[in-house]
Parts: structure tokens; C-alpha cells; sequence
């Protein structure tokens, strides 16, 4: 399985990459959007010295977590983001049709380089911020190892609610107007700590919207603001345990589906 994705992603970036200007100039584009959110948030921070307790360097490791993971999920998994046309336009159909799982064949049709520029902008700011955070006398050892890990799983985080996502417009038919509430919001709210937001938010980011245990959970732990040593551990675990979930909310969608015949 893991070889025929590799050979199905291979051959979907040479196909894109037969427009390099194109390819370069997205990319730019993108990473210069985010660049754009990052300065108006520091701006913010300048003129307030912190955000309940967190300072520019330390809301810039949200940040930078969550903007590379976002963007690594909309790098591998922009089919799945837009899924509502496959279920509107029956082009579903023709996936259910081929000896190939319709997930694996979604994960490997058109990759997004161009968010390759928000996933450069979200390390700079990282790399950035533990500069900050070493000149102030930090210790940074535990942030340098942890942030791939925390990327990698906030990826997964990511994907998963987008999964989760494409699994119930199964049952509704529509699924851009639903991403603002599972994906766009969260990745915002993300950015800054979550010990800012109202008790029923913060309950729905540890649980159906897990985006806590992608960076503010171990960050707790890892810039010594009370988290317990094992808060790290979980961004992982959790990662594992909502694709575990959308992976099975998806295949009970898939076995409910039922083409528009258009």
C-alpha cells in the first residue's frame, strides 16, 4: 500500500511541477498571506508586552505549530478539504469503482504545493521564536526536539477533523460552510493560548476539536507554565486517537453512500 501511494504521489508532483513558475509564485503568495497574519499578531503583542501571561516569543510557538501543521495537511490533503464536489458532482463514484482505496486515491490527487510556502512560514516563525526564547535565557533543547513531532501530529490533527468532516457530508451533502467551524476557526484560535477562550471553547478543543494537544497542551509543559510532565506525551496519543475516530466515522459514510446520479 505504502509503495503505490509513494508511486501515485510521485507522479502527481511531476505533473505539477511542469508549471514551476506557477508553482514558485503560489507558494510566494501563500507564505506571504501568513507572513502578513503573523506581523499583525506581533503587532498586537508589542503593544499589549503579552497574552494572558504568554509573551511574543512564547504565543509564537503556537503560532508557528499550528501554521505548519495546518499547512502540512493542506499540502497532502487538499482533495479531502474539498470533498464536498465528489459528493455533489457523484464524482465519488468513480473512485468506489477502482481496486484502489477511494481514501488512498484522494491523498494522492493534486497535492497543493503551494502551501509549501505557509509550511517554510510556520518553521521561520519557530526558528524565530526560539532565538527569542534562548536570548531570554530559556532553555529551548526540549522545543527544538518536540516541534516535528508536534508538526507532524498537528498535521494529523488537522487531517483528521477534515476527515471527520468529509465523513458526515455522507449524510449532509455540504461541507465548505461546516470547515469554518472544524477547520478555518480552530487553526485561528490555535495561534494564541487557550487558556484565553471561554470554558465551553476550551472543552470543545480537547475533545471533538482537539487542536489543544497539537501546541498549547505541551507548551504548558515545555516553557514551564504549570503543565505535568506527561503533557507532551499526549499530542501523539491524541493524534492517533481522532484519525482512529474519522477514519471510522469515514467508513461508515462510505458504506452509507449513496450516489446523486448526476
Amino acid at each position: 500500500m505504502f509503495a503505490l501511494y509513494r508511486k501515485l504521489i510521485a507522479a502527481s508532483i511531476r505533473s505539477q511541477m511542469q508549471y514551476k513558475i506557477n508553482f514558485v509564485t503560489s507558494a510566494a503568495t501563500t507564505g506571504m498571506i501568513m507572513v502578513l497574519d503573523f506581523i499583525i499578531l506581533s503587532a498586537i503583542l508589542y503593544r499589549f508586552h503579552d497574552v494572558v501571561g504568554w509573551n511574543i516569543y512564547e504565543v509564537g510557538m503556537l503560532y508557528g505549530i499550528s501554521s505548519a501543521s495546518v499547512s502540512l495537511y493542506r499540502l497532502f490533503a487538499p482533495e479531502i478539504n474539498d470533498f464536498e464536489k465528489y459528493i455533489v458532482q457523484g464524482e465519488l463514484d468513480q473512485l468506489l469503482i477502482r481496486p484502489v482505496s477511494p481514501l488512498l486515491l484522494l491523498l494522492t490527487r493534486n497535492l497543493d504545493l503551494s502551501r509549501v510556502g505557509g509550511l517554510v512560514q510556520g518553521v521561520s516563525v519557530l526558528v524565530i521564536s526560539l532565538s527569542g526564547l534562548a536570548a531570554e535565557g530559556q532553555s529551548i533543547m526540549g522545543l527544538v526536539l518536540f516541534s516535528p513531532v508536534a508538526i507532524l501530529s498537528g498535521g494529523v490533527i488537522y487531517f483528521s477533523i477534515g476527515l471527520a468532516t468529509a465523513g458526515v457530508a455522507f449524510w449532509t451533502h455540504q461541507m465548505k460552510d461546516m470547515l469554518t467551524f472544524t477547520i478555518y476557526a480552530p487553526a485561528n484560535a490555535s495561534n494564541y493560548p487557550i487558556g484565553l477562550y471561554p470554558n465551553w471553547l476550551k472543552w470543545l478543543f480537547f475533545s471533538a476539536i482537539p487542536i489543544a494537544y497539537m501546541n498549547y497542551l505541551p507548551m504548558l509543559t515545555l516553557l514551564g507554565k504549570g503543565g505535568e510532565w506527561f503533557y507532551p506525551i499526549l499530542t501523539p496519543v491524541a493524534a492517533a486517537s481522532a484519525f482512529y475516530f474519522a477514519r471510522m466515522l469515514w467508513n461508515v459514510g462510505i458504506r452509507h453512500y449513496h450516489s446523486t446520479g448526476s
